[in-house]
């Protein structure tokens, strides 16, 4: 590093100054040792990278602005004491395609947490990280390819709609095939080879002068359809997000099933079949990896 540089040439320096005032032979060997450190600093420049480990900590998921970080931690032998390093890297959030530049340095062997600004919804992405492994007074960088990853997706806020729609408006009942024999619910059709005879409707068989079965049906219910438009602002894709994940929840509380159609200029139109909490947490996911227009602009 600059400054580890500037106080050992100056110490350099002042060394040559003394020994050519005194000419003693402590000064020759504070020069000398002087001298000598650079070696020694590269030496255990190489000994430390080779026995570095680093290692980063990503939460799951976090709820929009509320505070997330990234925790580092590093080892090494422990017969290389006292060594740093520092890191160099690019978080960019996948959603409006901003990017995060992050630098620091840190001893060896001590957690570092690298905060993100999490102010909207997204999935903030390690996309480039470089290390340096420098011996304990910071003159000769070792640098050490690492494979980090990490993810933080950024779940929005639950948001009420204006209008809540009566769930009961969704409940469309239809009639589908049932697996029962014993539903009192039945359509008629004509007689198809292996139908079992216990299902023969005698009387519309004589009506028709041919045989006719019944086939049991049960109610179903209908589907529950969203369709969110993936652009605007920032402000108002998390508004956008809040409403839909707080109508997915509503229906999914009532047992209704729901499609989810994404809308965005940038890429075609995806739909999300959700008939749990698990896929509704999968579909939010895939959400919030999509990049919108315009996503850097703030109302």
């Amino acid at each position: 590093m600059v400054k580890s540089w500037v106080i050992y040439i100056l110490s350099v320096l002042g060394a040559v100054a003394f020994f050519i005032v005194y000419q003693q032979w402590l000064a020759w060997y504070v020069l000398m040792v002087l001298a000598a450190i650079p070696f020694v600093a590269l030496i255990l420049s190489f000994l430390a990278a080779h026995f570095f480990k680093v290692r980063v900590k990503a939460p799951r998921s976090v709820t929009v602005k509320t505070g997330a970080s990234l925790l580092f931690t590093s080892s090494t032998t422990p017969y290389v004491p006292g060594q740093i390093y520092r890191v160099k890297m690019t978080i960019i959030e996948l959603m409006s395609r901003e990017r995060q530049e992050h630098t620091f340095v840190c001893q060896i062997g001590t957690d570092k947490s690298v905060l993100l600004q999490t102010d909207h919804c997204g999935t903030y992405k390690i996309e480039s990280i470089k290390v340096r492994v420098y011996d304990m007074l910071g003159l000769i960088p070792i640098c050490k390819k690492v494979d980090l990853h990490g993810e933080v997706p950024v779940m929005p806020e639950l948001r009420m709609p204006e209008i809540v729609v009566d769930s009961n408006g969704f409940r469309a009942k239809l009639l589908s095939k049932s697996q029962s024999p014993f539903s009192e619910l039945y359509d008629i059709r004509e007689y198809i080879q292996g139908d079992p005879i216990k299902n023969i409707h005698w009387k519309m068989s004589a009506k028709k002068d041919d045989i006719m079965v019944k086939e049991p049906q049960e109610e179903s219910h209908g589907r529950a359809r969203v369709v969110m438009p993936l652009e605007g602002t920032r402000d108002k894709v998390d508004q956008n997000l809040g409403e839909v994940l707080f109508t997915i929840r509503y229906f999914l509380i009532r047992d209704i099933p729901v499609t989810i159609r994404v809308i965005s200029r940038l890429r075609r139109a995806e739909t999300f079949e959700i008939r749990s909490k698990l896929e509704m947490n999968r579909a939010m996911l895939s959400i919030l990896r999509m990049p919108i227009p315009g996503g850097q602009n703030h109302e």
